[in-house]
């Protein structure tokens, strides 16, 4: 059963040290929220870039018992804080906390809470999931060699690749050099350049464009929290650039956030070198665990030691829209890649409009 409770929302940058205390308590005390991106921090690097990003406050009994961060869409719908840069997305509670979601969004004024990257690790949440993936990650919790070891057990040679290739491309170029951390604008400048250019050739949307993405790198790249704290990463040919991964930490835990290369080096994988790079370093580095996000790149099938599940679906208040708005998700995944793909998307299309059109009729009912 639900706990009772009510909610207030605030905006993201105005909470006070009283809150963020205790956002961090619950956090530090549930191992599912252990990435950097269920942190105050980053919601509140985020807000300071982006209008519209709010917090609900969630009390029982006056005590604070959670906090539901969003972003305010079209006035009504809470959307994940960062758009497609939000890879983690949740309630922050304690495990096996029971929310009324529904209490919480009317006390905030809204009509639902959409998210694609859902932890799924609270059984509560169960009802309002419409599919799952998998966000896989690689142990190293026992060190790189155990690691690699524990790949080659499952039939990965990708690493072993890796390794001749770097042996290559030092004796027909130049050394290879691994620079862990850096807080230089002009490699985070780089790696956007590159980012985009990858989108554009593989006609991906360009998530960049927003105006308050770059300023929110930039924010998160001089951000320090120990809960969240950048990890921009690079690997040089020499004096030049050829990999760079702008990653998040907490603590043991990094999240491989976003990662580029120089297509002059393409034929070598630097990306994926640079990956390897951190794995090696990570002992030293205190890292046990790199997220890697979700995805079916091969590679993260290859490097994966194990996964957590993310969740697409949505907390809805509106009987009639919400209903449309699921049979659309479940819809594209099952004709997803078909020819029957683009018809189908055009009629529910069809459908999102309808609803609009009822439902002010239907879902005052709710």
């Amino acid at each position: 059963m639900s706990t009772p409770t009510t909610a207030t929302s605030l905006p993201a940058n105005s909470l006070d040290g009283d809150l963020l205390d205790r956002w961090g308590e619950i956090q530090r005390g549930n191992k599912a929220l252990d990435s950097p991106l269920f942190s105050a921090a980053f919601t509140r690097a985020v807000a300071a870039e982006r209008d519209g990003v709010e917090i609900a406050v969630i009390r029982s009994d006056d005590s604070v018992i959670g906090f539901l961060p969003y972003y305010r869409l079209r006035r009504s719908i809470a959307a994940p804080v960062a758009g497609s840069f939000t890879d983690f997305q949740g309630v922050i509670a304690a495990p096996d906390t029971m929310i009324d979601l529904r209490q919480v969004l009317r006390d905030s004024r809204l009509s639902a809470w959409q998210f694609d990257h859902l932890v799924a690790a609270n059984d509560s949440l169960a009802e309002f999931q419409w599919a799952s993936a998998e966000s896989p990650y690689m142990d190293l919790s026992q060190g790189f060699e155990s690691y690699r070891r524990a790949c080659r057990a499952n039939g990965g040679k990708e690493i072993s690749e890796l390794f001749r290739k770097s042996r290559k491309l030092e004796r027909e170029i130049a050394p290879l050099r691994f620079e862990s951390e850096s807080t230089n604008s002009r490699v985070l400048d780089t790696l956007v350049q590159w980012k985009r250019e990858q989108l554009q050739r593989m006609r991906r949307p360009d998530c960049f464009r927003p105006a308050w993405v770059r300023p929110m790198l930039n924010r998160i790249l001089h951000t320090h929290d120990e809960l969240c704290r950048p990890m921009m990463s690079a690997l040089y040919v020499g004096d030049e650039l050829a990999a760079i991964n702008f990653g998040l930490r907490n603590n043991a835990v990094l999240h491989g956030w976003i990662t580029a290369f120089n297509p002059k080096y393409h034929k070598f994988s630097p990306g994926l070198m640079l990956i390897v790079k951190l794995a090696e370093s990570a002992e030293s580095l205190g890292i046990r665990r790199i997220d890697m996000g979700r995805g079916d790149e091969s590679f993260k099938r290859n490097f994966c030691s194990g996964a957590t599940s993310v969740a697409e679906g949505a907390v809805d208040r509106r009987l009639f829209s919400g209903s449309v708005r699921r049979m659309w998700v479940c819809m594209k995944r099952l004709l997803r890649g078909t020819p029957l793909c683009k018809p189908a998307e055009s009629l529910l299309r069809q459908g999102r409009y309808a609803s609009g059109v009822l439902r002010h009729s239907l879902d005052s009912r709710s």
